[in-house]
């Protein structure tokens, strides 16, 4: 089985995303595409950071990057460490590309590092609530509009309309069955680009 290339150049890119090579440097510039330098000062963009962008902004996922890119991005935020790491763990079996924070502020700096296409917080973070972690997203330069499920314990109706009205676009619930999971993610994930 062929390895899969693991960067791109930027000329490759910008064949990809079907745009002008500048207009590849400009978002690169602009820090909308991140990209890194070889030592011989040639840009280079991962894989995943290249599918992360074309799913973002609801592109055409081109064969070359479909197999290994495809994967969603999701972040992690949970105050308590042992259940965070659980439900990163199922998440990366189930094929997503994964991270976790512990806060409000770590979350905000994943968004900027990790770039991920899709938010999990957990209830019972403080300070954490939907209308809040939108409302942060969209003041960022560039804005942000992802997709921010919430996490708890058990579901009820009244559970369910406590996550809505904060703002939340779904709500998932412990135990996690995969198969919701995943489902709830995708149509958040396509709910989000269609807007």
């Amino acid at each position: 089985m062929p390895t899969l290339r693991r960067y791109f150049t930027t000329f490759e890119a910008s064949q990809f995303l079907a745009v002008s090579l500048p207009t590849v440097v400009n978002w690169i510039k602009a820090n909308r595409l991140k990209a890194h330098r070889t030592p011989g000062g040639h840009r280079r963009i991962a894989r995943d950071e290249l599918a992360s962008f074309i799913r973002r902004h609801a592109m055409p996922m081109p064969s070359e990057l479909s197999e290994e890119g495809s994967a969603a991005r999701v972040l992690v935020v949970h105050g308590k460490s042992a259940k965070r790491e659980a439900v990163l763990s199922r998440l990366r079996r189930a094929g997503y590309v994964c991270a976790g924070a512990a806060d409000g502020f770590s979350a905000g700096l994943s968004v900027g590092h990790f770039r991920p296409d899709l938010l999990l917080i957990d209830l019972s973070t403080p300070g954490l609530d939907g209308a809040s972690v939108s409302g942060a997203l969209r003041a960022l330069d560039p804005p942000r509009a992802l997709p921010i499920l919430a996490m708890s314990d058990g579901r009820d109706e009244k559970a369910l309309k406590h996550a809505l009205a904060q703002g939340f676009d779904d709500l998932l619930t412990r135990p996690f069955v995969l198969e919701v999971v995943k489902r709830k993610i995708e149509q958040a994930l396509r709910a989000r680009r269609a807007a």
